[in-house]
């Protein structure tokens, strides 16, 4: 994807491309002593800083900020479709926009990513107020930050910025409307979605309509689960146990229909908890969980000189904060091969490479 209103001479790239080519002379020898062969990934988190970058650059910084913005886009579009880790990406953006500080779909796409992917949303709000600051006349910017605080629950912010998105775009009045729901700490999967909708109405981004395709169908889910949840504490109070599977729900009569998956997936229910996930999520959440905790294992090896003895030695040294466990599902380390895997004795689940497979659907 191309930058609105740029254009690039053929003599400008192959400079940017030269000028990378010497950074990286100088950057992969430290690269190469710590680490195996540059990936993708070690070579975005060695770049210097883009305000070291910019003299360097000899006029040609915007050029060499396009060369980075399509090598950000392919780190997210590696990591989106394996680990879902992005702990690059602050550096990424911050890198990207100290380069062209007026490049205004970096900033917003770099805080998409660095808040809803990278799970860093004081890294994300701090971008997006960089990039409030340097384009004042931009309503996109405030309106994003305050979008990303609604999320979150911080109404008190999220309507500060709204307002300031309003008066930049005052015949916009859904942005009055969004303020009006943030005074009011109107939230809720209703605001949510409304909010979400406006993205998807407006950007010509692929990338942002893509996230607001998916957030969308995870709104409905939750919707879904909410209800299913409902519908089986009842059939609890019934039979006292949960139920297996959905199904038995429209078997006792507390549901006309299970509602379809809305990412082609099914649901499932916990039957010890009565927590109803849809089986997409949960296994995207498993995945990125088994990632990170890969890569703090490694770390751990690398500080210590040999791997941990377990997950809870992680939690000791400071490394991990607490070990997650999302709708029970327990994760273990092989202390000798550094392996960690995942799995839910009560359900029946098991972790076999990317996916998450069910085993022993069970009945009602």
């Amino acid at each position: 994807m191309r930058r609105e209103g740029r254009t690039e001479t053929a003599f400008s790239l192959l400079v940017s491309l030269s000028l990378l080519f010497c950074l990286n002379r100088f950057v992969a020898p430290a690269a190469q002593a710590r680490r195996a062969p540059t990936t993708l990934e070690q070579e975005l988190a060695f770049y210097p800083s883009g305000r070291m970058l910019k003299p360097l650059a000899s006029g040609f910084h915007n050029a060499l900020a396009d060369i980075l913005w399509l090598r950000a886009i392919q780190y997210y579009g590696e990591h989106r479709k394996t680990d879902l880790v992005f702990d690059k990406a602050a550096h990424v953006f911050r890198v990207l926009t100290d380069l062209d500080p007026h490049f205004v779909e970096a900033y917003r796409f770099g805080a998409l990513v660095v808040v809803e992917d990278a799970r860093d949303p004081k890294a994300g709000y701090a971008l997006l107020r960089k990039g409030i600051l340097e384009n004042p006349d931009r309503w996109e910017l405030p309106f994003d930050l305050a979008f990303h605080h609604f999320l979150r629950g911080e109404h008190g912010w999220a309507a500060s910025y709204f307002r300031r998105a309003a008066r930049l775009n005052p015949g916009n009045e859904r942005v009055a409307r969004f303020a009006a729901f943030a005074e009011k700490r109107r939230g809720g999967l209703d605001a949510s979605e409304e909010m979400w909708e406006e993205i998807l109405q407006t950007t010509e981004n692929e990338r942002f309509r893509e996230a607001a395709e998916f957030a969308l169908l995870g709104i409905q889910a939750a919707r879904d689960t909410t209800a299913l949840a409902e519908a089986a504490r009842e059939f609890r109070d019934r039979t006292g146990r949960f139920p297996r599977a959905p199904e038995a729900l429209v078997g006792a009569g507390l549901l006309a229909r299970v509602p379809p998956e809305p990412f082609g997936e099914r649901y499932v229910i916990h039957p010890i908890t009565g927590e109803v996930r849809s089986l997409f999520l949960l296994a995207r959440e498993v995945r990125r969980d088994l990632h990170v905790l890969k890569i703090v294992a490694d770390a751990f090896r690398e500080a210590r000189g040999r791997a941990p003895a377990n997950l809870e030695e992680l939690v000791v040294a400071g490394m991990l904060e607490a070990i997650p466990s999302p709708w029970g599902v327990e994760y273990f380390l092989d202390g000798v091969s550094g392996a960690v895997e995942a799995r839910s004795a009560a359900a029946g689940f098991v972790l076999r490479g990317p996916q998450l497979d069910v085993e022993g659907r069970g009945r009602a």
